[in-house]
């Protein structure tokens, strides 16, 4: 029998005895109460039979006391001092259990039994509500990864995932694998062998027999004999360890995985011993497919802290539930407390796309929360970072497997079970577990020496990529020479757009790039020069650049736009161009039309050509220009003439006909000689075109400024070489470079992982991403730049060991992780000065009282209403559940939010990520 999910208890809770029966009864009470830290400091031992429970005591209790304190614990109708016995259920008479009270010698008292990983261990002691020693090793020999499959309930799919894991890694180029079946009662691997005709000469039976046999700590001989059959074994790299020679025998195994814990042997001698077996094929992982349930026959393999778990579940209530309470008790039994103990992984599999979106993400959570708690996570840094970002490790994220019908039938032979997880496409699902599973390299920061002259050099880099990076910072500092970054939006724009002038709007978010993007298109000069610098071929249209209006934040700037204005209208007109900013402010006072404001707006694009237009010429003034020239105006720094977009009629107005009406009086111009290229913030949009932005926002989306997963790395990479800090390999264009190369160069900036290499710290690359984004899945161009400058500037000034520790990257974790609190604050400023809506929130937010500043938060307690809160929602401030109120960490820090308790921003992000997903 095993108790599952008692936890951990204060020394005060008071556990309700059950009706008890039999001394099985007494045992399993003794236990959970030994479990939940409710033992007194004399008893050190109960012990309970079938005809008397015996209690060991220290020598300084005395009986009365003892009495006392088993008459609280299972009530004074349960105990019987006089007759010294615990009663137990009856119909008639008394029936109970006699108590002996051992008083413990000296040698007793302070010796504690040996603890193996059971879910029931033989001695119930005041150990139990603590952890299972940690095995003396930190990682396995030879550094040989371990990965054990379980599941709570059957059906799950454990089986066909874990088979589809070993396939994926031995399809990589120089990696096998040994999968071991160690369902002992219900084999599936072994019959899908079988059928395949291949002749099984050795088991997992016979491994655990010879180990037994062998003489204790002594496996040589075992080890050489299993690894003599199981050559013969192997299938497309994968050598299959089956649980037994034959699957039609169906008597319960001889010998038990607990039968090889004896005295004289390592707790995790079974683990100990697969992984020698696994380096003895020269392979560097070993996959287990263990029995489901809270059973004795996998106790050994889940219960130690350096396996990588693998939970498998559907979203069945029940399997739900049954995982998160074996995730508790690995938490209080085998939690993983050194930096190199894998987190554990849970893979929701069986649910529907379309029709489950709700209940995965409902599981993920709750099962997330609970990977969590079993790994037990710290600050390995060993700094005391507060409130560290990374405590809720991006590890710790659910997979999803969803439904496929045919692998509710599989097949029965290897091959054919191998065809059908290629169909399902499995392997794409466990590719991420093949990554961690993998050996350690060589080179990585453990194996650097202490090189004062590497250090300098490794120092200098990361100076060069914080100075390059702060002047990158905003779009007046960058330089004139500075190449700029190709993304999607833009080629979308000029492949659009070969011979014909550009009618389009460029949307962008706070912090997108639009700004500077905007700066390196006008520096161009013209639409062909701006394809050329873009590389892409074939564009005919060589019509100049006109900027109209420009930002004021780009200040010294702002002269070389003037001057391709200048350039241009002389160009086009012969004439100096004419300011039009005074003549949209004067017409903000009055009471316009969208037809007037429409001509208002195309005098300021006639007088940026150099035209002299009034109200009644303007629209008669641009037909004959465009009779005779081409051009492309462009226009920026709309939120610098709007203030009060929000609240104020007259520039909402103002706005629809920028945005809508002169594009439409462009585009009826016959062969449409005359371009605009709006750069706009969502926000305005949203305020102006309030009926149809849906549409809008849909007409225009090839070119909105929004950076995903890929372009954000590109980003981060193009960074790293404009400084010449992190140069591009040679043949790798950053302009075009997938995710998967991206990954390989950038983990030369910020390593695998916030840590060593197999630590249980978040993956490197997904915390960046992660803490970076809001809730509407943005991440924004300034915030990776801020968030680079930010990093390098902390990891140079770090030096010493810090420095020689982390000598395979240009960014230490520590100083990543310091970063990000500046990088919020930084964020937070500049939206209160671009979004005086939102930043007067915030500024309310940041007067909060500081007890209700933790999330999640209920919006009445920081006086926040419904639209404040629908306003922070639509910008990806805030995310609102059952529980309250959470916030992505690009705002969090910046607000000074705390996070309650264990912080769940992270698992928030993820679940917002996961419900976008599906919907």
């Amino acid at each position: 029998m095993v108790s599952i999910g008692v936890g951990s208890m204060s020394q005060d809770t008071f556990i309700q005895p059950p009706r008890l029966y039999t001394w099985v009864d007494i045992d399993e009470y003794f236990r959970d109460l030994s479990a939940s830290r409710g033992w007194p400091e004399w008893l050190l031992e109960v012990s309970a039979y079938w005809d008397s429970v015996e209690f060991t005591l220290a020598r300084s209790v005395d009986d009365e006391e003892v009495w006392r304190w088993m008459r609280l614990q299972l009530g004074p109708l349960t105990v019987d001092p006089h007759r010294e016995l615990i009663l137990l259920e009856s119909v008639d008479a008394d029936r109970g259990l006699p108590v002996v009270l051992k008083l413990a010698d000296a040698v007793d008292a302070n010796a504690t039994p040996q603890r193996r990983p059971e879910w029931n261990e033989r001695h119930i002691i005041r150990a139990l509500g603590e952890p299972l020693p940690a095995p003396q090793q930190e990682t396995f020999p030879h550094d040989v990864a371990i990965a054990a499959f379980h599941s709570f309930k059957g059906g799950s799919g454990r089986t066909v995932h874990c088979v589809a894991l070993a396939r994926e890694i031995a399809a990589q180029p120089g990696r096998r694998v040994l999968l071991v079946d160690a369902d002992l009662e219900a084999p599936g691997i072994t019959w899908m062998v079988h059928e395949q005709g291949i002749r099984i000469e050795f088991s997992f039976e016979d491994f655990i027999a010879l180990l037994h046999g062998s003489s204790d700590g002594n496996i040589t001989e075992a080890i050489a004999l299993a690894r003599k059959f199981l050559v013969n074994q192997e299938l497309d790299g994968v050598f299959v360890l089956p649980a037994r020679r034959n699957p039609r025998r169906l008597n319960p195994p001889r010998i038990q995985p607990l039968d090889l814990l004896t005295q004289s042997r390592s707790p995790y001698f079974l683990t100990e011993s697969l992984a020698e077996l696994g380096h003895s094929l020269g392979v560097g992982s070993v996959l287990i497919d263990l029995r489901a349930g809270a059973s004795e026959l996998s106790a050994p393999m889940m219960l130690d802290p350096r396996a990588h778990r693998v939970f498998a579940t559907t979203i069945n209530h029940q399997s739900v539930q049954g995982t998160v309470q074996l995730l508790r008790e690995l938490a209080r039994r085998a939690p993983g407390r050194r930096e190199h103990d894998p987190v554990p992984t849970v893979l929701i599999t069986q649910f529907h796309t379309r029709n489950h979106g709700e209940q995965v993400a409902k599981a993920a959570s709750e099962l997330g929360k609970a990977v969590a708690e079993a790994a037990r996570l710290s600050d390995s840094t060993g700094q005391g970072i507060e409130e560290d970002v990374t405590s809720e490790l991006l590890a710790s994220d659910p997979l999803t497997s969803p439904f496929n019908l045919s692998l509710l039938a599989l097949p029965a032979s290897w091959n054919e079970v191998g065809e059908e997880i290629e169909n399902a496409d499995l392997r794409n699902v466990v590719r991420d577990l093949a990554d961690q599973l993998r050996p350690v390299p060589k080179g990585t920061q453990e194996d650097h020496q202490d090189d004062g002259e590497e250090e300098l050099d490794l120092d200098e880099l990361r100076r060069m990529l914080a100075h390059g990076a702060n002047q990158l910072k905003y779009a007046e500092t960058a330089s004139e020479e500075s190449d700029f970054l190709r993304t999607d939006s833009l080629v979308n724009l000029v492949s659009a757009h070969r011979t014909d002038a550009p009618i389009e709007v460029v949307v962008g978010a706070k912090g997108s790039g639009k700004t500077f993007t905007y700066l390196t298109m006008c520096r161009r000069e013209s639409w062909s020069q701006f394809a050329d610098a873009l590389g892409v071929a074939g564009v005919e249209l060589s019509a100049p650049l006109v900027p109209v209006f420009w930002s004021r934040n780009l200040r010294d700037s702002a002269e070389s736009v003037q001057a391709v204005q200048r350039k241009s209208a002389r160009e086009l007109s012969g004439a100096e161009p004419r300011d039009s900013l005074q003549l949209i402010q004067e017409n903000l006072k009055r009471d316009l039309t969208e037809p007037e404001w429409r001509r208002l707006w195309l005098r300021c694009l006639a007088g940026a050509a150099g035209l002299d237009s009034t109200e009644e010429s303007v629209e008669d003034d641009l037909v004959k220009f465009a009779s005779e020239h081409q051009a492309v105006f462009v226009v920026d720094g709309l939120e610098d003439l709007f203030q009060d977009f929000n609240s104020d009629r007259r520039e909402q107005q103002a706005l629809r006909a920028l945005l809508t009406g002169c594009p439409e009086w462009l585009r009826a111009l016959r062969n449409r000689p005359l371009g605009l290229v709006i750069f706009v913030r969502r926000d305005l949009v949203q305020n102006s075109v309030r009926q149809n932005s849906g549409q809008f926002f849909a007409k225009y989306q090839n070119y909105e400024l929004r950076w995903n997963r890929t372009e954000a790395l590109r980003l981060v990479a193009w960074v790293g070489n404009q400084t010449r800090a992190l140069p591009l390999p040679d043949g790798m264009d950053v302009q075009s470079a997938s995710e998967a190369a991206l990954t390989k160069h950038l983990l030369k900036l910020w390593g695998e992982r916030l840590g060593s290499v197999r630590s249980k710290e978040a993956r490197s690359q997904e915390w960046f991403l992660a803490a970076l984004s809001d809730f509407n899945q943005q991440i924004q161009a300034r915030d990776i730049v801020w968030f680079l400058a930010e990093a390098a500037s902390l990891s140079a000034s770090e030096g010493g060991a810090a420095s020689r520790s982390y000598a395979d990257r240009l960014l230490i974790p520590l100083a990543m992780r310091r970063a990000l609190p500046a990088c919020s604050s930084a964020k937070i400023s500049e939206i209160e000065k671009e979004n005086p809506q939102v930043g007067a929130l915030f500024h309310r937010l940041q007067r909060v009282n500081e007890d209700a500043k933790k999330v999640p938060f209920d919006p009445e307690v920081v006086r926040l209403s419904l639209e404040d809160i629908a306003l922070l929602i639509t910008n990806g401030v805030v995310f609102q559940d059952e529980k309250g109120c959470w916030m992505p960490e690009i705002y969090r820090q910046g607000l000074g939010f705390r996070a309650g308790g264990r912080p769940r921003v992270l698992g928030v992000a993820k679940l917002v990520r996961r419900r976008n997903d599906f919907e």
